[in-house]
């Protein structure tokens, strides 16, 4: 890509080459994962070809709504351990600027819907992280049968959380009295989670 001209195709094609390399990690034996995690072929030529499609945004479209969203869609493909669906969103964005090549600029009187969905974009992905970081913080502390042995008080009183928290809560106790306390240092010397919350 360096000696070529960078167009929208070029930008679209070696994005579709990146997507077909992205592949599924499946979790460790005896590790229960809640969420997926996906390899890329090789991360410097992604990083790459992200960098220049900025780039090539910010030159050709300043102050377009494409910019914003094409680099919240990769920050959501990071840090969501690269999940194809926001490669295909990037993608998607720069097949709709082929397909409506004019600008559409933000608007600085925030009006219009645009600002509800970016509002919950930036709601959803706060969830996701905040999810997955507790969801370390649990498999960090706990065993896989300790886990089992939370999930079943969960399952038996089917969601009724003010009946399953006492118990989660005495579980938690028996497997000792640590243990709660490392799961909040855990969480909150993480850095991720103050961006996160507030």
């Amino acid at each position: 890509m360096e000696n070529k001209v960078i167009t929208i195709d070029s930008l679209i094609e070696q994005g579709t080459e990146i997507l077909q390399g992205i592949k599924y990690i499946p979790p460790s034996p005896h590790v229960i994962r809640t969420y997926s995690v996906h390899g890329l072929a090789d991360e410097s030529i992604y990083e790459r070809w992200k960098n220049i499609t900025i780039r090539f945004l910010n030159s050709n479209y300043p102050n377009d709504i494409s910019v914003a969203d094409f680099r919240n869609a990769a920050e959501k493909f990071e840090k969501g351990y690269y999940p194809p669906t926001e490669m295909k969103s990037m993608i998607g964005i720069l097949e709709s600027i082929k397909a409506i090549p004019s600008k559409i600029e933000i608007s600085s009187q925030h009006k219009g819907p645009s600002i509800v969905i970016n509002n919950k974009n930036s709601q959803t992905q706060n969830q996701t992280i905040t999810i997955q970081l507790f969801t370390k913080a649990i498999e960090d502390e706990l065993t896989i049968s300790q886990i089992k042995e939370l999930k079943r008080i969960v399952d038996e009183e089917k969601g009724d959380v003010e009946k399953a928290k006492p118990k989660i809560v005495d579980k938690l106790k028996s497997f000792g009295e640590s243990l709660s306390s490392n799961i909040v240092a855990n969480i909150l010397t993480n850095p991720t989670i103050w961006s996160s919350i507030f």
